[in-house]
């Protein structure tokens, strides 16, 4: 089993010089704390990823529109990085997308498993960025998306999840942590059609996952337990 079968690459994304001055104007020109007037052609997880690339910013994705402060949370995972209580952040404008537009609550049993990587197979040749999502098939046919927010926050507290040695090659993930709460400098509004690879979400089996993952830590992304 070959992973990269299973992994995306990052649609085109080369924003011209006039969309980048475009997207600092907005930013620029949206209140502290405010919520962003997107009205740009640009998709808006390209906005974000460029926001990341020319500034000192993270991303972290909410179901909840009210927050003024964004604060540490105990997250579940079987990876040491991932299970510390935290707020976790990106510096991809795909993958929080992903954390925006997924409801959690109404929807029971729904577990998250995804990861965004670049793959760097020597000093001059980079994979990436690579995309993998999933949830649990029981929620992914009852289509649990709904609109959500992208909050925007200075990245000084955060650091992020070191690199890691695997298959000869060194993975790279855009995965920040902050144990510190967070004001956001700007929000924004995204939708379920702003996530480029909604249609290509997969669906597991949560109890199969769990067996795998355990049996086989390096077995990502355990094939066996996704689901049609």
């Amino acid at each position: 089993m070959n992973p990269l079968e299973y992994l995306m690459p990052q649609p085109p994304f080369e924003l011209s010089p006039d969309q980048q001055a475009e997207c600092d104007a907005l930013f620029a020109s949206t209140p502290a704390g405010g919520w962003i007037d997107y009205r740009l052609a640009t998709p808006k997880w390209q906005f974000l990823s460029y926001l990341c690339q020319s500034k000192n910013l993270v991303l972290h994705g909410s179901q909840n529109l009210t927050l003024d402060e964004v604060e540490p949370r105990r997250a579940l995972d079987i990876r040491a990085f991932s299970a510390q209580e935290a707020i976790y952040a990106t510096t991809d404008g795909i993958w929080v997308m992903y954390f925006a537009i997924v409801v959690r609550k109404k929807y029971s049993p729904l577990s998250l498993f995804n990861s965004c990587l670049d793959i760097r197979i020597s000093p001059e040749q980079t994979l990436g960025p690579l995309y993998f999502f999933s949830i649990t098939h029981s929620a992914l046919v009852q289509n649990p998306w709904s609109e959500g927010t992208v909050y925007i926050l200075p990245r000084e507290t955060f650091t992020q999840e070191p690199p890691q040695q695997m298959f000869g090659a060194e993975l790279i993930f855009p995965h920040w942590v902050s144990f510190q709460t967070a004001r956001p400098v700007a929000k924004l509004l995204v939708k379920p059609q702003d996530f480029p690879f909604l249609a290509q979400v997969h669906g597991h089996d949560d109890e199969k996952l769990t067996q795998l993952a355990a049996a086989d830590p390096n077995g990502f992304p355990w094939p066996e337990a996704l689901e049609t």
